[in-house]
């Protein structure tokens, strides 16, 4: 069992944690540092400068220990050996932080939407932000092709409008479009960022069709990604309606649904969001033995 030591709000010099709480279950608290085998950052370091980390009182002394959460869509380069569970990571974020764990974004339980016994009414479903060249072309080729597809475009992020009648509506009929898709195309919206329509496919238990590059998916050598989804690198965005054809005309419903169901247990083992704190201890104990 590992021995983990957790910074106090004091030694981090702050009044209160940001949101995003970092917890290991399953480890043994120790008071002694010099006793721990990690040390925790218990808030999101998602604010945080290279500099601060190397602020900490204990940092300097073991800065391969430290295990931090990054939950934020931007880029940030901490130039060290410390582990840091990130969401939306990045194949340069392992240039400057090798450690890095990639995590996924937490997402809502679709699980009323796994059934599939009605049919399919659409080929592909998008509902979401056109905001990326890599999403605008990638919609409009889906809309340029012969697919039976249900597509909603919004202006603005759901996410900020989450607890709005509006942000209620268009989560409702989300859930409709995914459950009646045979897939879920997800390309980047921010150039970089991992979509969160990604993961929501998957707890929906249908295929998602990911439109883009440089991303490092997380439990790599553990989920087997090549049998669950589909990508499409971002380049060739103007393309992806015509490769989704290809995938519909080449797959039965059956596979499909197949393939759907091996997604949705995989978010539900090793990525739904209620399990975080003791799939990040297997995650930083995979890792430290890697070391």
């Amino acid at each position: 069992m590992m021995k983990a030591y957790t910074y106090t709000l004091q030694e981090a010099g702050l009044e209160k944690w940001p949101d995003g709480i970092l917890r290991l279950d399953g480890t043994q608290p120790v008071e002694n540092p010099a006793d721990a085998d990690v040390f925790i950052y218990p808030g999101a370091i998602h604010e945080l400068t290279a500099a601060d980390l190397r602020r900490l009182p204990h940092f300097a002394a073991r800065p391969e220990r430290h295990v931090f959460f990054h939950c934020a869509d931007h880029e940030t380069k901490y130039d060290a050996p410390s582990i840091f569970i990130r969401c939306n990571t990045r194949t340069w974020n392992l240039e400057s932080d090798p450690n890095t764990i990639s995590w996924p974004w937490p997402v809502e339980n679709f699980s009323e939407c796994i059934d599939s016994s009605a049919g399919f009414k659409f080929d592909v479903s998008f509902h979401g932000w056109r905001w990326s060249k890599v999403r605008k072309q990638s919609v409009d080729s889906v809309r340029e092709s012969g697919l039976r597809a249900d597509i909603a475009e919004y202006h603005d992020f759901t996410g900020y409008i989450y607890d709005t009648p509006e942000g209620v509506r268009r989560r409702a009929a989300y859930r409709q479009s995914i459950k009646a898709s045979r897939l879920a195309m997800c390309p980047e919206s921010i150039p970089g960022v991992f979509p969160y329509r990604f993961f929501e496919a998957m707890s929906a238990g249908r295929v998602p069709f990911l439109v883009g590059s440089d991303y490092v998916l997380p439990w790599s050598g553990v989920i087997p990604w090549e049998d669950l989804i589909i990508t499409w690198p971002a380049g060739a965005a103007v393309a992806a309606g015509a490769a989704i054809e290809n995938f519909v005309r080449n797959f039965s419903d059956t596979q499909f649904i197949e393939r759907g169901r091996q997604a949705r247990k995989w978010w539900e083992s090793h990525l739904q969001s209620n399990l975080w704190p003791s799939l990040m201890t297997q995650a930083v104990e995979r890792k430290l033995s890697e070391q």
